[in-house]
């Protein structure tokens, strides 16, 4: 018998890795681009009281990417939520695209050109170019045009640049793009309040009361207005666009109301660090996560689960959403 030489305790197992081209290798998560699509499962999974169960409790309740962002998720919750199949892709898209570049056939390499032993001895040495070649050229044939020489490295003027120039020379790189609108604020009182609540008070209300939160306003379903004139620390919330298919809806068009729902967001000295505090102004409400006297309650208003990177649109949206899939 013959004893192997190797030392069998020093051989170490490697685990196997599953490349991209292997079979049955697992499916690269699709690109989250904001605004796909998507649905999340409604009962929290997560293990209750960690953070990514107060997160998932937040974010739930939207239906695009941006959304889920912009509720407090990360990219790495919702690349994990669909992978463990608490979330679905609700366009697939983004799948076919990965499975396309995943099984398309790699093109063949070309082959490399040979050389016999005589011509691999003897390489050609590089030419170098002389500084004389080019003004022997230019002196051979007639004079090149500039223009021609300088066609082929410039680009093609744009339509609208070529019209500001005939009318008044003017691009529209300092013509067509508008102002940044200021928001002026000279009206707010702060008086006794900590200098973080006013900081964080003053961006909220930029943001609110500017063009841009205007339009993110109106796609999403809602509407802020401040109670008081210097008070930026109430506001008057007017949600809109309701789950047509939702019970607030229905009972809603049962008794023959608008559907929108008026909420009150004060905000506390201690705010960010302190959640805000949320009622129903119109109409009555008491059911679900609404108290008799219109008092909010849910998780994200709570001072365990509030999270001092939420904003106030974000806080407007989940409100938006358990009123429309809370049972209210």
């Amino acid at each position: 018998q013959v004893r192997s030489s190797v030392n069998h305790r020093s051989i170490r197992c490697c685990p196997l890795r599953r490349t991209s081209g292997s079979r049955g290798a697992w499916p690269m998560p699709p690109k989250l681009a904001e605004d796909m699509e998507i649905a999340f499962r409604k009962d929290n999974p997560k293990r209750s009281g960690s953070k990514a169960h107060e997160r998932y409790e937040a974010y739930k309740a939207a239906t695009t990417v941006g959304g889920a962002l912009r509720l407090g998720a990360t990219r790495a919750d919702i690349t994990s939520d669909m992978k463990a199949g608490f979330c679905e892709a609700l366009k697939d898209s983004a799948m076919e695209t990965v499975a396309v570049a995943l099984h398309a056939p790699k093109p063949p390499a070309a082959p490399e050109p040979t050389m016999s032993g005589s011509d691999a001895q003897k390489r050609p040495a590089p030419e170098v170019p002389s500084p004389e070649a080019p003004a022997a050229k230019r002196h051979e044939g007639a004079a090149p045009d500039l223009g021609q020489l300088a066609a082929p490295l410039l680009p093609p003027p744009r339509p609208e640049t070529a019209a500001a120039a005939a009318v008044g020379g003017a691009t529209p790189s300092s013509s067509s793009a508008p102002p940044r609108a200021e928001v002026d604020l000279s009206f707010a009182k702060f008086e006794g309040r900590p200098m973080k609540f006013m900081k964080r008070v003053m961006g909220e209300a930029k943001r609110l009361l500017g063009p841009q939160g205007a339009t993110d306003a109106a796609a999403g379903g809602y509407k802020f207005e401040l109670l008081d004139r210097d008070n930026l620390a109430k506001w008057k919330v007017t949600l809109s666009d309701l789950n047509a298919d939702g019970d607030l809806a229905k009972d809603l068009a049962k008794h023959k109301l608008p559907c929108t729902i008026d909420l009150e967001i004060a905000l506390p000295d201690g705010f960010p660090l302190e959640p805000p505090f949320a009622r129903v102004l119109y109409p009555q409400l008491s059911s679900g996560f609404v108290f008799s006297r219109g008092g909010i309650c849910f998780e994200p208003l709570t001072a365990k689960g509030w999270a001092p990177s939420m904003t106030l649109p974000a806080l407007a949206i989940a409100i938006k959403g358990i009123m429309d899939y809370g049972g209210v």
